[in-house]
């Protein structure tokens, strides 16, 4: 699996980055990755604290090359928190640009050194199932699970998105996700696997990107719920766009409505870490059918101990990974007749596969099933708040009840109990709310249960 080797040869003019000022073609990135494989062939594994600079770039594609397993780093995490992630996979060498009270290798240091180096280097070979990639889930259960992500496993993905989210060899991609995060590190393979051009950023500058998407006429664009709702404040229009792909978490009516309006081409996903980016899409025809739902399934979906129609999603396919490489105990729960089970909640109508919640998440009080996305659809949908996460608290007659923990500008308790009065049971109302200025979110903009739930119980 030649890929960059493959797109140098056949396309060596193409553009294949753009960043800042510097672009790129297929021809110099499979040069500069050929030195910086050279520097990095001693390594079996190594674990880079990826940021989306060219040197990042460089570093991602030079251990293809080299046949070296990354181990992609979350650059917001503490000392502890990575050097407990490096252990669990038996890596020693760390590549960042942070200051780390633990030795590491200075990224832009050892690029550069590559760079100016007078080598020349033979690529391996790699194979299907030998690994490209390793990374960790959100660890919102407690521990963080290690992802082996193969080049099988992201050639079937490549693949699977290309079914339903149309991109070509012409194709623009503006890629502003996280490139230690699967969503955007599959942009930048994806890319390269059919030698169309990427516009990398390094942050999410909303005028910026507008700018970006007209001046080098991005045809498409991969997104959260958030960062599409903060374009959309910013004067998003269609442009050339052919495609923005949203992910990540549930995308809620309103901001739905809002891009309809405005004609742009929305495309709703449902992925994970462990499925090597989406498993299933939503295309704009899809989402005037079954305007909810993620996309049609085929015979690699089934649910899992249903009650009323309702279950545990299953999903199998070559983009699936094929164990977690730690705690290696995970994998007895995590496949089940040959699906890996997704640990999500949902159902099935008409061939269309809706997303109800994590399991984890599921509230249960006093033996009914409250689900809490349900709820933040509700308020989100009908109220004037940015943000929120509805979250368990133990009650001593119920077991559990609901919390809502809401971000607006101002109090608005009143308002939302009086919404959830017209649409949902009484049973399922929040028993607490309590308003911010900021939730807690991921480092893609994603608001984290886990963490507003930790929060909640230090505070109140």
């Amino acid at each position: 699996m030649e890929w960059l080797k493959d797109s140098a040869l056949n396309a060596p003019d193409k553009t294949a980055i753009i960043y800042n000022d510097d672009t790129i073609t297929y021809t110099t990135l499979y040069r500069h990755a050929l030195k910086v494989a050279h520097a990095l062939h001693r390594y079996n594994r190594i674990a880079l604290m990826a940021e989306n600079t060219l040197d990042n770039i460089y570093m991602i594609h030079g251990a293809i090359l080299a046949g070296t397993e990354i181990v992609m780093i979350n650059k917001h995490l503490t000392t502890a928190e990575v050097v407990r992630q490096m252990d669990s996979v038996h890596v020693d060498t760390l590549f960042t640009t942070k200051e780390m009270t633990i030795d590491a290798v200075n990224t832009n240091a050892f690029v550069n050194d590559a760079l100016r180096a007078s080598t020349t280097y033979t690529p391996v070979e790699n194979n299907k199932d030998d690994i490209l990639s390793i990374m960790f889930t959100s660890g919102t259960t407690g521990v963080q699970k290690a992802v082996p992500q193969t080049y099988g496993n992201h050639e079937a993905s490549a693949a699977l998105c290309k079914e339903t989210f149309t991109y070509t060899s012409q194709s623009v991609w503006l890629d502003t996700l996280p490139l230690f995060h699967i969503s955007g590190l599959s942009i930048l393979l994806r890319a390269v696997m059919d030698h169309c051009t990427v516009v990398l950023h390094d942050g999410f500058h909303e005028a910026q990107i507008i700018d970006d998407l007209n001046t080098y006429k991005v045809t498409h664009l991969s997104l959260v719920p958030q960062t599409l709702e903060r374009l959309l404040h910013h004067g998003l229009e269609p442009s050339y766009l052919q495609g923005i792909l949203v992910g990540g978490a549930k995308l809620d009516e309103r901001i739905l409505t809002q891009s309809l309006k405005r004609n742009l081409p929305i495309y709703t996903s449902f992925g994970m870490t462990e499925t090597c980016s989406q498993m299933i899409t939503a295309t704009p025809d899809d989402i005037a059918q079954a305007r909810n739902s993620v996309g049609r399934i085929n015979d690699n979906f089934k649910l899992f101990d249903c009650v009323d129609g309702i279950g545990e999603i299953g999903v199998r396919g070559e983009h699936v990974m094929h164990g977690y490489l730690y705690p290696e105990q995970a994998n007895v729960h995590a496949f089940r007749d040959g699906f890996f089970m997704t640990g999500d909640i949902g159902y099935i109508q008409d061939d269309y596969l809706y997303i109800l919640d994590r399991r984890k998440d599921l509230i249960i009080s006093g033996g009914e099933n409250i689900y809490p996305s349900e709820i933040e659809q509700v308020i989100l949908n009908n109220t004037e708040i940015h943000a929120i996460a509805v979250i368990p608290k133990s009650d001593a007659q119920w077991g559990q009840v609901p919390v809502c923990v809401y971000e607006a500008d101002d109090d608005l308790d009143e308002k939302i109990i009086n919404v959830l009065c017209d649409r949902l049971a009484k049973y399922k109302h929040p028993k607490q709310f309590i308003r911010t200025d900021a939730l807690i979110r991921t480092s893609n903009g994603k608001v984290s249960r886990h963490k507003v739930k930790e929060w909640f119980d230090e505070m109140y």
